[in-house]
């Protein structure tokens, strides 16, 4: 039987996945393509409707990012199914994944390159208005330059 209860675990894993490794693009992370654009345009700020697949700013939307985008999107009603809840239940689903540009620091592995920090928010909202909202945070750094 389908529940309104995993939507909180798939606003954790959607997120938790969105931005892990798994999400590599070509010859960087997708992280590392956004901070890339990010300080290039000094937008530091990507917001994604994930059930209507459309992403702001568009300074910040390379060929890369969009497809990147899209593919996880597409993947979303899956992760829903899978997880014991329905479409159904889910009224809006967003994500914001926001890089402080102010601050960096020397990874530290190698000390060429500078890292941000971040904070990626996912929040979906069900059809009785109720929030699954979670967060991830850490730094991260391009690796292509």
């Amino acid at each position: 039987m389908t529940s309104h209860k995993p939507l909180k675990g798939v606003s954790h894993n959607f997120g938790h996945s969105f931005i892990s490794l798994m999400n590599y693009i070509n010859d960087d992370y997708f992280l590392g393509h956004l901070l890339k654009q990010a300080r290039k345009t000094d937008c530091n700020k990507l917001t994604v409707n994930i059930l209507k697949n459309i992403a702001a700013p568009t300074e910040l939307l390379t060929d890369q990012i969009r497809q990147s985008i899209e593919y996880w999107n597409k993947w979303f009603p899956t992760l829903v199914e899978n997880s014991g809840s329905t479409m159904d239940f889910v009224a809006s689903a967003t994500m914001t994944i926001e890089f402080d540009l102010q601050q960096t620091r020397p990874y530290a592995n190698n000390a060429d390159y500078l890292e941000s920090p971040f904070i990626c928010e996912i929040v979906i909202v069900d059809d009785r208005g109720k929030e699954y909202r979670r967060k991830q945070e850490g730094w991260w750094f391009p690796e292509t330059k």
